[in-house]
């Protein structure tokens, strides 16, 4: 059967191996049957598994993204930033901003900026700064996808994309972050945050985005493909 061609392409750039599945796996499941996939990720995870050094955190958590990813048809980069180091320093921006120059996406999504853990912060500053540096602004959107809600502040959905038809494949998603999620809390946690957003639609579950088009949010990329 003949591949249906995709009809664009669609950068995440994130701070940490998990941040794409947690935050907007199902809307990577979807856009990937129509859009090709790049996760642009700014670290490796190093502190993120206790008892571990940097290295051998960053070897565990490096393979559990390429399997993620892998899940998603998606194609990954590693930044070769540190995790808790991160900030939207000149070298790294840059090179984002070649790749999306190259890339040519017709959305970025990243994280909501404001938010207790400053490497979210930071993967906010790279995606901004880096397509104001790329060149492409105005021909490409940027929407910020929803975190851990302990962690973060003042974030009113402007968009919502029912992911219910995926909800198992993010499900798939989270777990492929064993070290993150070793007995099924994260799953949960995760997912009843989906449930709670859709509360007020005719959706079971939903992942909700902020975006900064303040005019164009009826007309937009997301709103336009795939939101409530």
């Amino acid at each position: 059967m003949k591949k249906a061609k995709k009809r664009g392409t669609v950068v995440f750039i994130v701070a940490h191996p998990d941040d794409v599945a947690h935050a907007m796996g199902g809307t990577a499941c979807l856009l990937g049957k129509t859009h090709e996939i790049h996760v642009l990720c700014a670290t490796k995870g190093e502190r993120g598994i206790k008892g571990k050094t940097h290295d051998e955190a960053a070897a565990i958590r490096e393979k559990e993204e390429m399997a993620a990813c892998k899940k998603l048809n998606a194609h990954l980069t590693f930044l070769g930033e540190i995790d808790g180091e991160l900030f939207a320093h000149q070298d790294v921006c840059a090179i984002v901003a070649a790749a999306l120059r190259r890339l040519g996406p017709v959305a970025v999504f990243t994280l909501w900026p404001i938010n207790k853990h400053p490497d979210h912060v930071a993967a906010y500053a790279i995606a901004a700064k880096a397509i104001h540096l790329s060149g492409i602004s105005k021909d490409v959107e940027l929407y910020m996808g929803e975190n851990d809600a302990a962690q973060m502040g003042q974030f009113e959905p402007d968009l919502l994309v029912d992911i219910t038809s995926v909800i198992d494949k993010k499900k798939v998603l989270i777990r492929a972050h064993k070290s993150q999620n070793p007995d099924e809390t994260r799953v949960d946690k995760v997912i009843e945050r989906n449930a709670l957003r859709a509360r007020n639609t005719r959706c079971q579950y939903v992942e909700a985005f902020k975006t900064d088009l303040p005019l164009a949010i009826q007309s937009g990329f997301l709103s336009k493909t795939l939101c409530v």
